[in-house]
């Protein structure tokens, strides 16, 4: 027989083609499924052999004597419309994933209805069922028109998983009114997986080919193991499980969070799987200087000026910069070490777009009323849900999270002594900095301006060695040590935060910081006298 039917631990049960299937099989997977006839429903084997491949009843089962034949042509249409239905599928817009504790729930979340729709449904008592792919009614799962608040989304905590779901709605004049808002087919969790957007409460489903990129996180659900292949081009982490129950199977759904790092063909194989565009992503230009008001999609400048920005190395567009009576003009780019440069005079209001039609940015030199000169942005950096000051150490725990919230977009560093971690490019909120550890720094910019900045210490003695007698001492070693400088490196900054009483050596440390520079010698004797 050319055709089966692929049964999931986790519940999802397809149709799959001998000659298609022979791509997909490997020794890890197959312990996640089930190979059934499609007429006696008996388990069968797969003949994957080079002159044919095919599937066949296992042998001495009894119960397969009696199974009729059967024309593949029925099954080839059944799976040609099953194909197609994949390609051009129902929307998945509706399914959310939100954590709880150490555990992920399954939702659907509907749109907001008007009051006066919700009002009529309540005086009929509108109730709607939801129903699994089997035509059955979930009973634990029911939208009950009294949990639906006027203009605001419905959740509907889903404790059984499906790859699609319908909705049953009973008798009522605003059914139909409702039914254009909501729909009646829904997908559900595809057996392959999903991703969804990285939030904090509730996570959306990405689908029906949305944009994803690599500088962000990304939720994927999944009922099997990531495959070591994946990466080469993902990085991922578990979070945590899926909770929820599949007819005769127990639930193995997984949450990880992923993050693409590069885009290479089996970065877009694996997007295509998830039914999204993967795109190779750049940032937009970085306002370098002056510093800018942001106020709506508008970048203010008090006066007429001179603007510089900053691209990425791989950004390879054209950048235009136009205004409403002048023809589009090229912006030259300068390579430097860090990206290109591009530098331009704005003496009226104009916009600056690119080659790929992704990015626009206003400019503008007439300040509006409600914006009358600069101000600093107003920044946010809290730990254990407490503020940190301008400057501040902190000591790093397990589990509280460090978040980032300004009222203008900022550039945000995450680096340590030895390298850049990270840059968050124009944020204006960031839920959670990961990968922190004992010597990092977190440093926000706006513009060229350094506005804020917080620190982890490293463990540090606070009292100098004894083989210097003296602060004297190792303050006129310092002092006359020479030899080559080399750029002051940020510990200088842990050693003088945590030096005590001990003058001398502290403002020679400041005047290291303030160069920028300090003797290899005298940098690596301090080392060796603090460690």
């Amino acid at each position: 027989m050319d055709f089966a039917l692929k049964k999931c631990t986790s519940g999802f049960e397809e149709l799959v083609y001998a000659k298609e299937f022979v791509n997909y099989v490997d020794e890890h997977s197959i312990r996640n499924y089930r190979l059934i006839c499609p007429v006696c429903k008996e388990e069968v084997i797969f003949i994957g052999g080079p002159d044919r491949i095919y599937f066949r009843h296992s042998p001495n089962n009894p119960n397969t004597h009696d199974c009729p034949n059967y024309s593949d042509s029925k099954y080839a249409e059944q799976y040609r419309q099953q194909q197609e239905s994949r390609k051009f599928g129902l929307s998945s817009k509706w399914i959310y994933i939100s954590k709880g504790g150490g555990t992920f729930g399954l939702f659907l979340g509907f749109p907001p209805l008007d009051e006066e729709t919700v009002v009529a449904a309540r005086k009929e008592n509108l109730v709607i069922q939801i129903i699994n792919p089997n035509d059955a009614e979930i009973k634990e799962n029911k939208i009950l028109i009294n949990q639906v608040i006027p203009r605001e989304t419905t959740f509907i905590r889903l404790m059984w998983i499906y790859d699609k779901y319908s909705l049953k709605y009973s008798e009522c004049s605003v059914s139909n009114d409702i039914i254009k808002i909501w729909d009646e087919d829904l997908l559900g969790l595809p057996e392959s997986g999903a991703l969804f957007a990285y939030s904090k409460d509730y996570a959306r489903s990405i689908s029906d080919y949305g944009v994803i990129t690599p500088d962000k996180y990304y939720y994927f659900a999944t009922a099997t193991e990531i495959p070591d292949s994946y990466n080469d081009f993902l990085d991922y982490e578990f979070v945590g499980k899926l909770e929820g129950r599949t007819i005769g199977y127990e639930s193995k759904w997984m949450i990880y969070r992923v993050q693409f790092t590069k885009v290479t063909e089996n970065a877009h194989e694996f997007a295509d799987l998830m039914r999204v565009k993967l795109i190779e992503w750049h940032p937009p230009l970085i306002p370098l200087w002056p510093p800018h008001v942001q106020f709506g999609d508008r970048q203010i400048y008090s006066m007429p000026t001179k603007v510089l920005n900053l691209a990425a190395k791989s950004d390879e567009s054209i950048y235009f910069q136009e205004t409403d009576t002048q023809t589009p003009r090229s912006i030259p780019k300068v390579q430097i070490n860090d990206g290109w440069l591009l530098s331009l005079s704005v003496k009226s209001p104009i916009r600056i777009t690119s080659s790929f039609g992704e990015y626009e940015s206003h400019l503008t030199c007439e300040c509006p009323e409600e914006i009358f000169q600069y101000f600093p942005p107003e920044i946010t950096l809290e730990y254990e849900k407490k503020p940190l000051e301008n400057g501040e150490l902190f000591l790093l725990k397990e589990k509280p999270y460090l978040s980032f919230k300004s009222d203008i977009k900022c550039n945000i560093y995450h680096y340590s002594e030895r390298q850049l971690k990270n840059i968050h490019w124009n944020e204006m909120s960031i839920l959670e900095f990961f990968g922190l550890s004992k010597g990092d720094w977190i440093c926000v910019l706006h513009g060229m301006d350094v506005v804020y900045q917080v620190g982890i210490p490293k463990q540090i003695p606070k009292q100098i060695s004894g083989s210097v007698n003296n602060e004297d001492d190792l303050y006129n070693i310092l002092v006359l040590l020479g030899g080559t400088f080399i750029a002051t490196p940020v510990k200088i900054k842990y050693i003088l935060s945590d030096l005590g009483k001990y003058p001398k050596v502290s403002s020679y440390l400041r005047q290291t910081l303030k160069s920028g520079k300090i003797p290899k010698h005298a940098y690596d004797y301090l080392i060796s006298e603090l460690f």
